[in-house]
This record gives C-alpha cells, sequence and structure tokens, in this order.
C-alpha cells in the first residue's frame, strides 16, 4: 500500500504585455498621438503544495513532476504560460504500509486495549504468528 508523500514546488508564470489603444485629449487643440508603445514581458513566481501517493520518495518525485509538467494558471483577463516548475521539497508524511509497519501499529493496537493479560498475550501471539513470514 502506497504512503503520502507532501510536496512543495515552485512555479514560475510569463506574459507578454502589450499597450492596445490610443491617446486621447479633449482639451487640446491639434491633438495628435505619436506614441509607440512597445511589450513588457512579466514574470511572477508562486508556490504549491501538493499530496501524492507513491511508494518511495523516486516515485513520489517522479508523479509531482509530471503533475507539474500538467499545470495550468487560471487568469481572467491575461494569458499566462507556465515558463518553470521546480520541485522544492519532497516529505513524507505517511509511510508506505509493509507488513513489519502493519505489525507495529496492531501490536501497539493490542497494547493499547483493556484487555487482560490472558487475553493480550492471546491475541499478541496470534498477531506474531500470522504476521512472521
Amino acid at each position: 500500500m502506497p504512503g503520502k508523500y507532501q510536496i512543495t514546488a515552485e512555479v514560475v508564470i510569463a506574459t507578454s504585455i502589450e499597450a492596445e489603444g490610443y491617446l486621447e485629449a479633449y482639451d487640446a487643440l491639434e491633438f495628435e498621438d505619436t506614441s509607440s508603445f512597445y511589450g513588457e514581458d512579466i514574470r511572477a513566481t508562486g508556490n504549491c503544495r501538493f499530496i501524492v501517493e507513491a511508494d518511495s520518495e523516486e516515485e513520489a518525485q517522479e508523479k509531482a513532476r509530471e503533475i507539474l509538467d500538467n499545470i495550468h494558471f487560471h487568469s481572467n483577463d491575461i494569458e499566462w504560460e507556465i515558463e518553470d516548475t521546480s520541485i522544492e521539497d519532497v516529505e513524507e508524511i505517511e509511510p508506505p504500509m509493509d507488513m513489519d509497519r502493519a505489525k507495529e501499529i496492531l501490536l501497539a493496537l493490542v497494547r493499547s486495549l483493556t484487555l487482560t493479560d490472558e487475553q493480550r498475550s492471546a491475541l499478541t501471539f496470534v498477531l506474531e504468528e500470522v504476521l512472521n513470514p
């Protein structure tokens, strides 16, 4: 059973803005717009955090890379493109389940239950027998 990894990533978005329009003055005589406006490239950096399920940190990084390769930025007025993404951190928040971990969790559960010593011994014995390969 896969574990869970929290991914922290940086996302750089970019666009080019060009002034579209003209200058207008109502109170001037013989006003002529002779301007030439040039585009400006704009970049902005943001961060995101998400969780992936994976069997290892390497697999978590691969899944995170695939998600970031397909990420989109939505804006109402300006069309932005994703210029770059990078993974800043991969943190295991829930380890993958294996037999040793399952055994440890179940034995801790038995120890936390209100049981007689005999019940606890019997349950521990059965779990040890079943969970030992």
